[in-house]
């Protein structure tokens, strides 16, 4: 049964797909993120596997040899990295290609995220690439996590900017392979001054909550820091 807290974009690979604004992404969003989900699998391989040398001499060339026939389709410049940083009505059109919410970056889990007003809430269920302690996420996936979740919340109430300050208090082990449930909010607005907050629960359980500063700023500005 589909999960109705879910996104309507959010299943198994090759299932449906919510369409993207993004230039990059439009008409072959299906096609990306099965690629995305393709190389995924290759990082938990990597991850995870306990072969033999020769084993792992001969899986590496042939992932070099396919890496090398695809690079030929690479363009000189990089395509865009942001939609638009307006309040969209889907969270992940912003950050198609970000490296903890990208639905079309690998090397994200991705976070799946929701807007649940005044709330941003993602899900995740980290897997080995991910780990810090034994068994548990590491501290710095986690605070690269609230920061985006974070982000998210800020855009989607009207207050996006970078990112000033961001403090976490890591309050318990936060446990690989379970499912785990953020949420953000914005605190309050000073001006340009906007004070956020998240938290990470293991079931009833929070393991760690965070707490920024950031600027807002106008979204133009943002994106011409390419420039």
């Amino acid at each position: 049964m589909t999960d109705p807290s879910r996104p309507p974009h959010w299943n198994q690979p090759g299932g449906p797909f919510r369409a993207s604004n993004h230039a990059n992404v439009a008409g072959r969003e299906r096609e990306l993120r099965a690629m995305a989900d393709a190389v995924r699998r290759l990082v938990r391989v990597t991850t995870n596997n306990q072969r033999d040398a020769s084993w792992t001499a001969a899986a590496a060339n042939r992932i070099a040899a396919l890496a090398s026939d695809l690079e030929e389709g690479l363009s000189d410049a990089p395509p865009p990295r942001y939609g638009t940083l307006r309040p969209p009505e889907e969270p992940h059109d912003v950050f198609p290609y970000d490296p903890v919410l990208g639905l079309y970056n690998p090397i994200a889990l991705p976070i799946e995220m929701a807007w649940r007003p005044p709330r941003a809430v993602g899900r995740a269920e980290f897997d080995t690439p991910y780990e810090g302690p034994p068994g548990c996420v590491h501290g710095a996936v986690l605070a690269a996590a609230f920061d985006q979740v974070i982000n998210v919340a800020n855009i989607l109430s009207g207050a996006g900017g970078p990112t000033a300050t961001l403090r976490l208090d890591y309050r318990k082990p936060t446990p690989l392979h379970a499912p785990l449930v953020f949420e953000a909010w914005v605190e309050g607005i000073d001006g340009r001054k906007v004070t956020s907050c998240g938290r990470v629960l293991h079931g009833d359980l929070v393991t760690a909550e965070a707490t920024g500063l950031f600027i807002a700023v106008d979204p133009a500005r943002v994106l011409s820091l390419a420039d």
